[in-house]
């Protein structure tokens, strides 16, 4: 019984770096994304100018942010694009201006 009641505090202090570098992840796609648009990027696009095409945990971190951000309303994906919503570049644009 101790092993389980320690087991779920190991797996939170593991997930804390996981979310905080996710979430490193998902500000800098956006950042990048909005910062190209008007051009449109592909996923596999997206990947490599992240530097993450060679390496599986940095193209799975950036299939993941996507995906975040895409369910966040804030990229909108269609046939491989990855675009910024409205919502994303008002928001930028108004953190943009706030900085």
């Amino acid at each position: 019984m101790a092993q389980e009641e320690l087991a779920p505090m190991h797996d939170q202090s593991k997930a804390a770096p996981n979310a905080a570098e996710d979430l490193k992840d998902e500000r800098a796609i956006l950042a990048h994304v909005i910062e190209t648009f008007p051009q449109t990027l592909r996923l596999s696009d997206l990947i490599r100018e992240m530097d993450s095409a060679e390496d599986f945990e940095k193209r799975d971190g950036v299939e993941r942010a996507v995906r975040q951000l895409v369910q966040g309303g804030l990229l909108f994906r269609c046939s491989g694009a990855v675009l910024p919503t409205r919502t994303a570049l008002r928001a930028y644009e108004l953190l943009l201006g706030a900085a």
